[in-house]
């Protein structure tokens, strides 16, 4: 790993890295160092229990390791200079921040990835997206995942109403263990499995009838991300996280059991947490999402050799060619094609200013009438010729370029 400079960011070289982590970077991630979670953001994470009685069943070490994991996490963006670089910047670190030294004991791989930087709902495709492909690598087969949206700030607010008033309304008729749940976080109720409180939680009101217009039309987006990457997903109504921390799309990742005596199995879970930088304490918000992965592997095995560096840069225009992006992404990733790309941006002249940084020498394009007719164009930057191939030749095309 190269010595670092006050200047330099904590990105890690591309060089022995483990088969989860080669994965993340093809999608665009680039290996951190595992944030420490310093005095600092202990501090910090105090900052969301004020105001608010904190829940007490099972929750108090969560709310309290989530916030400082987010305070280190967002210390090191500033920190390190990711706050000036192109946005958004996506990082992919080993283990989980809150768990220290012990984070990989024996063979459970812990990975977590973040996206800061971009409120879009490209955002959740790609880490449900890369979330998946680092699970299937591993071995693990049907996936799925399970879904949900607490919107923004003013479509949380109207549910926790809603929410309120229904179980207000019916204290008489919960469990008691309910009611002692209820009067912590009316958010915790949702998470009874009880047979007696079944009917009650089902008539309850959904989060999702409660979001603004513009959270509505993230939520939709995502949807059809994950339905146009044929990723099976159902729609879990009582999938939330905690308002302190959390917003928008809310999402797991599940193994389905063969047993339908045993549960299905989580693997990720992951959410958007657009408000918290404020009240953290940092001077202003910035989007982010992230998902966290735990899942049994022989990854101190399964080293992978170190990435070439990429000798194309990828650039896609409009919803189209952005649904089908990711397609492309996988294409090549199979073949062990590397490639450079933003996702995260819309515009043409970003994207051809980062082609320009990476010094990319081929250029990949595809805009609405190739993604529609399931092709791409090739642009040689030095002699700005270009043609027009077919997607399922795009691989033996780029290995031919590459000779």
């Amino acid at each position: 790993m190269a010595k670092k400079t006050k200047k330099e960011s904590k990105f890690l070289d591309l060089k022995n890295i483990d088969k989860a982590t080669e994965a993340a970077v093809y999608y665009g991630f680039m290996p951190i160092e595992l944030p420490e979670i310093e005095k600092e953001d202990r501090d910090k994470a105090k900052t969301l229990k004020d105001g608010e009685p904190m829940p007490e069943i099972g929750t108090n070490e969560k709310i309290r390791n989530i916030a400082e994991e987010k305070s280190a996490l967002l210390r090191t963006y500033f920190n390190s200079n990711m706050a000036i670089m192109p946005q958004p910047v996506m990082v992919t670190y080993n283990g989980f921040i809150d768990e220290g030294s012990e984070r990989n004991a024996g063979k459970q791989r812990k990975l977590g990835l973040e996206i800061i930087g971009s409120p879009k709902s490209m955002s959740e495709a790609i880490l449900i997206k890369t979330a998946i492909a680092i699970l299937s690598d591993n071995g693990l087969e049907n996936l799925y995942v399970e879904i949900n949206s607490i919107g923004d700030r003013e479509s949380t607010a109207k549910f926790t109403r809603e929410l309120t008033a229904y179980y207000r309304k019916n204290i008489n008729n919960m469990q008691a263990h309910c009611r002692q749940a209820f009067k912590k976080d009316p958010f915790l109720v949702l998470s009874c499995n009880n047979e007696k409180c079944l009917p009650m939680k089902d008539e309850a009101p959904k989060s999702i009838s409660c979001l603004s217009d513009e959270s509505r039309e993230n939520f939709r987006e995502v949807l059809e991300y994950l339905e146009g990457l044929n990723i099976p997903y159902k729609i879990n109504d009582c999938l939330v996280s905690d308002r302190r921390y959390a917003s928008g799309t809310v999402f797991e990742i599940k193994q389905k059991s063969d047993n339908p005596k045993i549960p299905d199995q989580s693997l990720a879970v992951g959410f958007r947490s657009d408000g918290v930088c404020k009240k953290l304490g940092f001077k202003k918000d910035v989007p982010m999402v992230g998902v966290k992965l735990s899942f049994k592997s022989d990854f101190e095995k399964r080293i992978a050799p170190k990435i070439k560096r990429a000798s194309v840069f990828f650039i896609q225009l409009g919803d189209e060619a952005k649904h089908k992006s990711l397609k492309v992404i996988d294409i090549l990733r199979q073949e062990d094609i590397y490639i450079h790309h933003s996702l995260g941006r819309d515009k043409m002249a970003g994207q051809l200013a980062m082609a320009d940084r990476v010094k990319a020498p081929y250029i990949l394009i595809m805009g609405k009438k190739e993604a529609m007719e399931s092709t791409i164009i090739i642009r040689h930057v030095a002699t700005r010729s270009q043609e027009t191939i077919l997607i399922h030749e795009l691989t033996d095309h780029l290995k031919k370029l590459f000779k």
